[in-house]
């Protein structure tokens, strides 16, 4: 195997066993503001990603699947992003540990102001999913932008909400 799908199943297994929590599928109705997850504060996921970037060529470490965002998401809850890169002047994708793609979905919520680019990543339930496995896979979800990120600074809005 090699040293670069080595790393990959190591970090998807210390995803798994580290508790993230994947939420129960059902049909219950969406909340209007999604919480923070149980492993919010406990595990500090960005660092983990960059800590792995840092460990191995940008060219060889997961960048996960871009995701569309997802309406109508239920059992909605903020996600930690651990890394982000800009697409084009208007975009920006920010990676996450998610649950697998059939089952699990992305939005996103962005606060631009002169400083900074605040962005929360956002995942839950697919509408009509009714069995979930429990697995963790990297994803990405493009932001759209009013502006360029330019000098700003780009921060995990979930860290304030």
């Amino acid at each position: 195997m090699s040293a670069s799908r080595t790393r990959h199943s190591a970090m998807i297994a210390v995803a798994a066993a580290g508790g993230l929590l994947i939420t129960a599928c059902g049909s219950e109705e969406p909340t209007p503001q999604p919480s923070t997850s149980p492993t919010h504060d406990d595990i500090d996921w960005a660092e983990a990603y960059q800590q792995s970037a840092q460990q191995t060529p940008e060219d060889d470490w997961p960048r996960g699947d871009v995701q569309e965002p997802v309406e109508a998401l239920f059992s909605r809850h903020y996600v930690e992003w651990g890394d982000y890169e800009e697409v084009d002047d208007e975009v920006s994708r920010f990676f996450v540990v998610m649950g697998n793609f059939d089952c699990h979905g992305l939005q996103y919520r962005v606060e631009e102001t002169q400083d900074e680019v605040a962005v929360a990543v956002i995942t839950g339930t697919r509408e009509g999913v009714n069995e979930c496995t429990e697995e963790a896979v990297l994803g990405a979800i493009d932001v759209e932008l009013e502006n360029p990120v330019g000098v700003r600074d780009v921060v995990d809005l979930s860290q304030r909400l």
